[in-house]
């Protein structure tokens, strides 16, 4: 049967054919029959080659077909070249003048071709460019698929695998240095664009909260905030968790930092949160809203840096902002009670429920129990698992009693003596049981795994920030599904 033309699809189909559509059909058409001539000379060369040879032949021959028609497509394609086309320099703003066309090597998702594009230079101060490059939204010498490609296996293995991963899916080579490069380049500019697209909202809502921190806010840290917190339409509860992680970092980024046995550090601690959607189960609990989780995470300070609040702070409102909520609508605010969580959620979430994990507090208690009966057991479990059951219940005296009573484990006891005491206020677990809150941070320990652990944590790895940062960006992008947004806006600006 003939191939039929793009003119032949359009005149059956009496103008209701789009030209993009006939090209589709008939390119189709012409890969059928390609592929079918394919797959008889294979047949007939190895007499009946299996499915599995066969696959991978046609699979080799159109990404064959597919780069020489990109090469002459771009080819023909001279509108960057001569003089008429000169852009304005975009260092100075001065005037350029075109200097040759070249060829150079781009991967593609197809993998390399050579593209040809006029270079021109600035006439004021020398910086060269390439107009096209820019108009195809080509970085690094990668295409934006190739660049998607290379970003996402970059951020969930380590290069060398996602190169490996990378040619036995995609059968392109793009060179463990490069999937690198193209992570960190995506990274650096997903965050880039999420912060431009998202600042007006974070200092309007950033204004709002300060006041209400000063307003509302306890002298005691502890405070765990006004019980009667209201919760959202529906009885949804906005939620949020965070949490710190150590990063296995080289010794130029932990020079003149300690570690918590005293010794010189050799982690860097990347600062993990999560925000999300309770609502109730109809069974008296509460679950996740699906498709709510939002994930952040990067390897800087908790203190503030002058700009009135600390880059963590400005990340975690960010994220609200994303999500089309302010400070004052957050109902719980969960943590493991260090420091800097504790002046976190005073300053910006005074009215709501401010939450010491239950499982960290319950550490200490078994940690207690352990030290009080050394070579029993059953005895320290008998022991621990009463006062996490009294905790639970609200009974805080009675477990500082049992912590103050003479005994062995004196130091341990002690150290849970002080953990719990000065965060009591943040353990009115019997109170938030009884309003359906949580009590535990279990999504915040489960992104310190999940977002940070899995990606760079693995065995004799060791990170400087520059390189952690922007896979962690990508990471959580992905995981909290706007990574797919990022692409349509990057492809929208480019048209």
């Amino acid at each position: 049967m003939a191939t039929r033309t793009v003119g032949d699809c359009v005149k059956e189909g009496k103008g209701e054919v789009s030209r993009l559509e006939a090209l589709r059909l008939e390119a189709e058409a012409g890969v059928g029959g390609y592929v079918a001539a394919l797959l008889a000379a294979g047949a007939e060369e190895t007499g009946g080659a299996p499915a599995a040879l066969l696959d991978k032949r046609i699979r080799e021959a159109l990404q064959e077909m597919g780069r020489r028609g990109l090469e002459r497509s771009l080819e023909a394609d001279r509108s960057d070249c001569g003089a008429a086309n000169a852009p304005v320099c975009a260092g100075c703003g001065g005037r350029t003048r075109y200097v040759c066309r070249e060829r150079s090597r781009t991967e593609t998702a197809l993998g390399a071709v050579r593209v040809a594009m006029g270079r021109y230079s600035c006439v004021d101060c020398g910086r060269s460019a390439r107009p096209r490059a820019s108009r195809l939204d080509i970085e690094g010498s990668m295409t934006p698929m190739a660049r998607r490609m290379a970003s996402e296996l970059g951020s969930s293995c380590c290069y060398g695998e996602a190169d490996r991963l990378l040619n036995v899916v995609g059968g392109v080579n793009f060179g463990a240095k490069r999937v690198e490069r193209a992570t960190r380049a995506v990274g650096e500019d997903a965050e880039a664009r999420r912060t431009e697209l998202l600042s007006p909202s974070i200092s309007v809502v950033g204004g709002e909260g300060s006041a209400a921190g000063a307003e509302g806010a306890s002298n005691d840290p502890s405070f765990d905030g006004p019980p009667d917190r209201k919760p959202l339409k529906d009885g949804r509860i906005l939620c949020v968790a965070l949490d710190g992680t150590g990063v296995p970092a080289r010794s130029s980024e932990t020079a003149g930092r300690s570690g918590r046995d005293g010794g010189r550090a050799t982690t860097r601690e990347a600062k993990v949160g999560a925000a999300w959607l309770s609502e109730p189960d109809g069974e008296g609990g509460m679950r996740t809203v699906p498709d709510t989780v939002r994930y952040f995470a990067a390897v800087e300070s908790a203190e503030d840096d002058g700009q009135g609040d600390s880059p963590v702070a400005r990340r975690l409102l960010r994220e609200l902002a994303a999500m089309g909520f302010a400070p004052e609508d957050v109902g719980v605010a969960l943590g493991d009670g260090a420091g800097w969580l504790r002046r976190l959620f005073g300053q910006w979430f005074p009215n709501a429920a401010r939450v010491v994990d239950f499982f960290h507090a319950a550490e200490y208690l078994w940690e207690a129990a352990r030290a009080r009966h050394p070579r029993d057991d059953e005895a320290a479990r008998r022991w621990a698992e009463k006062q996490c059951r009294r905790l639970k219940a609200g009974r805080m005296d009675e477990v500082l009693d049992a912590l103050r009573a003479p005994g062995a484990g004196a130091e341990e006891r002690g150290r849970a003596l002080r953990y719990l005491s000065e965060r009591r206020g943040q353990m009115r677990y019997d109170e938030y049981l009884a309003r359906g809150l949580p009590i535990g941070s279990g999504r915040a320990e489960a992104a310190c795994k999940t977002v940070v652990g899995r990606r760079l944590k693995c065995t004799g790895m060791l990170w400087t920030v520059a390189g952690a940062n922007p896979v962690l960006w990508v990471r959580c992008a992905r995981l909290s599904g706007w990574f797919d947004d990022y692409w349509d806006d990057r492809l929208r600006r480019a048209a």
